[in-house]
């Protein structure tokens, strides 16, 4: 059983790899090595992607001593790098994208620094740059989503191939919806956000599929909602970054039809409490996240419940609950959970 010390000093080492990792992976040194079928000299993946090769071959050797990354020489004696076939099917996987979280810190780590004394400001609304890592880390699981809505929610295929209306909130880019929209052309689809920029950015972007529209919805502000009622309303990751969730849950409520309106949520599964969970890296890893991103995006003012990530399955239930959902949960692969929600 390792020490305190060790394993406080395999953390912090990490920590330092793991940054190496993410510029590695952020510059396409990463990307380089999982295509080539060959060992790769620092200088060949240098040229590859018109880099500096003493910043390539320090960052390399880095990985190399890690052992994430094989090393070993040519004919010529020089130090040649290479992954092999088996470990690069593990860089498919949400690990990628997971890399992209580190770069999203360092940008915003002042920011969320300042927001910390309580002569600070409360939190920061996610930046351009943290729109970019939740994209790059929704697409991985995307087909994921697509099944657990598609596959675990009874008739909801069905209903969208004969045309219902929908409406996702909090949408960010919009792709789940997209793929929605084009899978299913005789539904209606309604992407909504409370970000100007994200729904300008959206009509760009995804103008041109027929049945999609925009609606910029704020769930926590009482004068901004909508008086239309959808047949399937649904969000990924959204409730807890929220200002105030029972607010919005009240709000989304009047959203889904009485009679036959079904509201479901996609979020990340944890148990909640730290004792439950300790010793998991992996939850440990999306405390650091929601530090750095959904605490200081929900905690917009001084009564915000600032949930965090890590809510976990029973104070979910509990809320939904209580803003009047029949709910059903069904865990997912990765840490996700699926509530089917219905009045």
């Amino acid at each position: 059983m390792a020490s305190f010390g060790e394993k406080l000093g395999g953390i912090v080492t990490s920590s330092f790899v793991g940054y190496a990792l993410s510029m590695c992976k952020e510059t396409g040194i990463l990307q380089v090595l999982i295509e080539s079928r060959t060992p790769l000299t620092s200088q060949e993946v240098a040229d590859s992607k018109e880099l500096k090769e003493r910043y390539v071959r320090e960052l390399l050797n880095c990985l190399a001593t890690a052992e994430l990354v094989n090393v070993s020489t040519n004919e010529a004696g020089a130090l040649v790098y290479h992954i092999q076939e088996e470990e690069k099917k593990v860089f498919k996987t949400p690990l990628m994208p997971f890399m992209s979280f580190l770069s999203a810190f360092r940008r915003v780590y002042d920011t969320v620094k300042d927001c910390i004394p309580v002569s600070g400001p409360y939190g920061a609304r996610y930046s351009e740059e943290v729109h970019n890592v939740i994209e790059e880390f929704s697409v991985c699981h995307q087909e994921l989503f697509v099944d657990g809505f598609l596959n675990r929610v009874e008739g909801l295929r069905e209903r969208l191939e004969s045309g219902i209306e929908v409406i996702e909130v909090g949408c960010g880019r919009g792709r789940l919806l997209a793929m929605f929209a084009q899978m299913f052309p005789k539904s209606t689809f309604v992407a909504s956000d409370n970000v100007p920029s994200l729904l300008a950015r959206l009509e760009d972007t995804l103008g041109h599929i027929p049945n999609i529209r925009f609606e910029l919805l704020d769930l926590c502000c009482q004068s901004d909602q909508s008086v239309k009622q959808y047949d399937w309303v649904y969000c990924v990751d959204v409730i807890h970054d929220l200002p105030n969730p029972p607010e919005a849950l009240e709000a989304i409520k009047k959203l889904v039809k009485n009679y036959d309106g079904l509201f479901t949520i996609i979020d990340i599964l944890t148990s909640g409490s730290p004792i439950s969970d300790k010793g998991n890296m992996h939850v440990a890893s999306i405390y650091a996240a929601s530090s750095f991103m959904c605490v200081p995006e929900s905690f917009q003012r001084k009564e915000s419940y600032a949930l965090g990530a890590c809510w976990g399955k029973r104070t979910a239930l509990d809320v939904i609950t209580a803003a009047g959902f029949k709910v059903k949960d069904i865990d997912l692969e990765n840490n996700f959970v699926l509530y089917i929600c219905k009045l």
